[in-house]
């Protein structure tokens, strides 16, 4: 080895450490400086409600593990369209594009991580199919939303203004027709050169797999809106599945439409929670102590696998991220 790889091989390697160092201790700072709730009352009121009884901590992570092994078969679904990888492929470029994103706004790193894997041909086809995912995703968020939201303004009788409830509607109904009426209706010269590029890859993504990509999604949503629901449960919440539903899809319809850095996210919800959760009649310690457990079950802990699978990055040939990478 040269002395050249040697320094590329120690500058990488550098590199790897600080960000698992930079997502260990934005996560580390955020459940340490919760504003709405202390860590160790947080624990308390867990231990009060009996969730660290081996039963509901398997249950919680069986949902949890159910709701990544969706994520990260949408992921292998939409990269078939260039190239099939497995499942243990599709699950190490997934969470380490979810340890990437943790500290960057709007999943910039999420983006990034993912073209790492692939040939610099396929840069742009990867990033547009991450968008498709990402896209498969908002539109459960806002087909639910959009129907939870509406039951919530008529049964709360919420006074609302009537132009910033249009404007949710409008962005919402915008991006279901966007994914029902497929993409391919798009007119080229209709849209920016930027865009033109990223439209014309839409050749390589077949109608089913799209249909697929959606459908997971859905399912998806399903899943992790269940969850939310079972840990209010466990936290002594008296709602139905059905009325609990309607401020759960509310809350994630109204944090999806607001930009944010992955980390902050649990912050964003928690905030919009209270006020979604307080005219429902839940607790503030409630509704905090269920979305801190929602950020610490599908985002934390996969990010600690994630940052497992950083530090096992083994870049070859060339310090171009663009060209081939291995991980062991």
């Amino acid at each position: 080895m040269t002395l050249s790889n040697k320094i590329k091989e120690m500058f990488f390697m550098l590199f790897k450490i600080s960000v698992v160092i930079i997502a260990l201790h934005y996560i580390l700072k955020k459940l340490t400086t919760n504003e709405h709730l202390s860590f160790s009352s947080f624990l308390k009121f867990l231990a009060k409600n009996d969730l660290f009884l081996l039963k509901t901590i398997i249950f919680l992570f069986i949902l949890s593990i159910f709701n990544w092994f969706i994520e990260i078969l949408k992921w292998q679904n939409l990269v078939k369209s260039i190239k099939k990888i497995t499942i243990m492929q599709a699950l190490k470029q997934s969470l380490v594009a979810l340890t990437f994103s943790i500290f960057t706004p709007n999943k910039i790193g999420d983006y990034a991580a993912k073209t790492v894997y692939f040939s610099a041909s396929k840069k742009y086809h990867i990033i547009f199919l991450n968008f498709l995912n990402n896209m498969g995703q908002l539109f459960a968020t806002c087909l639910f939303g959009i129907v939870g939201l509406t039951l919530y303004i008529v049964k709360y009788r919420i006074n609302v203004s009537h132009q910033n409830l249009y404007q949710i509607l409008s962005i919402g109904i915008f991006i279901i027709l966007l994914m029902l009426f497929n993409y391919k209706y798009f007119r080229p010269h209709l849209i920016s050169k930027p865009l033109k590029k990223i439209v014309s890859l839409l050749n390589y993504v077949s109608a089913t797999i799209q249909k697929k990509n959606i459908f997971l999604s859905l399912l998806r949503y399903l899943v992790f809106s269940f969850q939310f629901y079972v840990l209010l449960v466990l936290l002594n919440v008296n709602l139905s599945y059905f009325d609990a539903m309607i401020p759960i899809t509310s809350m994630y319809l109204l944090s999806s439409i607001i930009p944010t850095i992955v980390l902050f996210d649990f912050a964003v919800k928690g905030s919009i929670a209270l006020y979604i959760f307080e005219i429902v009649g839940v607790k503030e310690i409630t509704i905090i102590s269920t979305v801190t457990l929602m950020w610490l079950l599908n985002v934390v802990v996969p990010t600690l696998i994630g940052s497992f699978f950083v530090l096992r990055f083994n870049f070859t040939h060339s310090v171009n991220l663009t060209k081939k990478v291995t991980v062991k």
